[in-house]
């Protein structure tokens, strides 16, 4: 296995297509196997595609939007608002597969047996699944693919983003692109994999119960006003205007207690978006009637150093010792991008200090999916989720 990433700067998605694969064909004689495409939401991202696929016609593709730019090892990639980056995995002896489907009402089963169908391996399990949506998908998403392969299989993922959560997110892969829908791959790689799926929050003294939710709004907490239950525990002591509150929030989340680890309570967390005009809080994730909201919270030296943290090599406990990264995918999420956007540059240095200089991509999603501590595939918000490869 060999990963590498490259990067354009180029204001117009041909030629910054163009760019990149002239970059990996320099680089390596050998042709990719898998492409891990993120792009900014001022290019094109069928234009990005049907380039790419011009010049490697035979590379699997997988890719989506991200917000404020993508980060590698090199740096964080964005210039006037453009920026592509891609990640190239070689690996003769693998196996991979893609599929997509466009629309909001996705067959993700089907997606599933086509992309092992695909690469050849129809009804083995992968040892890894790249999932990205567009948001609003994610949840039905996770539950095919549990239903589909069970618990065992590896999942990671984040869901496109724009910059103003405008709709103007895209996803893309080898056969098509849209804003709405769902691309997957699965991975049958001859390295070994190590993953994680975490936050970089702290629980608060605040929390309250959901009395009423529809879909991904809470309408009332304890039977208050969401809006005004959460704006008083964020010390606000008017209540907020109706429309978006993603900034203000991205420090104070919501969180529901999922499990335990060895005594210590683990949480998905969910970022409040907006205020709706029956004083709701919507989320990026969906909620149910019954369920006990947590505020977390952080600051921004806080979750800066708590993310260093988080994107670190850490091997599953029993690998063999002679296994060495060469790469990794690191799905951060915009609102905590957006957060640290000041500190951004000393952000890059620590990331590419922890992971040790090895190349890895990281696109800034609106969601994040991943496995828990005890195997629960969820889809969180202002959470890090990752996979490093490993080989001798």
């Amino acid at each position: 296995m060999k990963f590498l990433t490259v990067y354009s700067l180029a204001e117009h998605s041909e030629q910054a297509a163009q760019d990149v694969c002239a970059q990996l064909l320099a680089t390596s004689s050998l042709i990719p196997s898998l492409l891990l495409l993120y792009f900014t939401q001022s290019h094109d991202g069928n234009t990005l595609r049907q380039e790419i696929k011009r010049q490697l016609p035979t590379t699997k593709l997988v890719g989506c939007s991200s917000c404020g730019g993508v980060m590698t090892e090199h740096g964080h990639h964005v210039s006037q608002g453009w920026g592509v980056a891609v990640a190239a995995c070689y690996d003769e002896q693998g196996s991979y597969g893609v599929a997509g489907q466009c629309g909001e009402r996705v067959d993700v089963k089907q997606l599933l047996r086509d992309a092992m169908k695909a690469c050849g391996r129809p009804g083995e399990l992968p040892q890894l699944i790249l999932l990205h949506t567009s948001p609003g998908q994610e949840e039905a998403s996770l539950a095919c693919i549990d239903a589909e392969l069970g618990t065992s299989v590896p999942v990671i993922g984040g869901s496109a983003a724009d910059n103003r959560v405008a709709g103007e997110w895209q996803l893309c892969w080898d056969e098509g692109s849209w804003q709405q829908g769902v691309v997957l791959a699965v991975f049958y790689p001859d390295c070994q994999l190590a993953f994680q799926f975490q936050s970089g929050y702290m629980p608060a003294e605040f929390g309250g119960m959901i009395t009423a939710s529809e879909g991904r709004e809470v309408i009332t907490i304890d039977h208050q006003p969401a809006a005004e239950v959460y704006a008083g525990w964020c010390g606000h002591h008017e209540r907020w205007p109706v429309g978006p509150i993603l900034r203000q929030t991205t420090l104070s989340p919501l969180a529901r207690e999922v499990g335990q680890l060895d005594g210590v309570a683990y949480y998905k967390l969910s970022h409040p978006e907006a205020v709706t005009a029956r004083g709701g809080l919507r989320l990026f994730t969906d909620v149910r009637q019954g369920e006990r909201l947590l505020m977390m919270a952080s600051s921004q030296e806080g979750l800066l150093q708590r993310s260093i943290n988080a994107i670190r090599i850490e091997p599953e406990y029993g690998m063999d010792a002679k296994l060495r990264p060469v790469g990794a995918l690191i799905i951060f999420c915009a609102g905590c991008r957006l957060a640290l956007e000041e500190v951004m540059g000393q952000f890059t240095a620590h990331c590419q200090a922890q992971l040790g200089g090895i190349p890895f991509i990281t696109p800034f999603t609106f969601g994040e999916q991943g496995r828990l501590p005890h195997g629960e595939l969820a889809h969180g918000n202002l959470m890090i989720s990752s996979v490093i490869f490993l080989d001798y």
